[in-house]
């Protein structure tokens, strides 16, 4: 793996922002499965970039995993950010959906942005 550079943590970063605001986009025009697909993905990108803050890179999308290298140790949002996991995966092959038992839809995809707008509340001092 290529060595880090000191500010490559910023541009991880850069896109969690970009996912976090397309989940809340993807949400008010109704398309549950890309506002999931965007938490999901803000939330990976967040704990990552804390990561490489700090000089080490987790190439997992495991969000339970990688809050925990952070140091989340609040076991609400540890449940939640297993469960917005899945969403990696459910929201991009055809067959994983049905296979994850996922119905995207209003409820699923409120909840999958109210735990990334959880996650970056807690977090939001690790990057100052």
């Amino acid at each position: 793996m290529p060595k880090l550079a000191s500010d490559d943590w910023r541009g991880w970063l850069e896109y969690a922002k970009g996912d976090y605001e397309e989940a809340i986009s993807a949400l008010n025009r109704g398309s549950f499965k890309e506002a999931c697909f965007h938490a999901q993905q803000s939330c990976e990108k967040l704990l990552k970039a804390i990561l490489i803050k700090r000089g080490m890179f987790i190439p997992i999308h495991d969000l339970m995993e990688l809050a925990r290298e952070v140091g989340v140790e609040d076991p609400t949002i540890l449940n939640e950010l297993s469960k917005l996991t899945i969403h990696y995966y459910a929201s991009r092959y055809p067959d994983a959906t049905r296979r994850a038992g996922v119905e995207y839809c209003l409820g699923i995809a409120e909840e999958c942005v109210e735990v990334m707008r959880r996650l970056w509340d807690t977090l939001r001092e690790c990057l100052e």
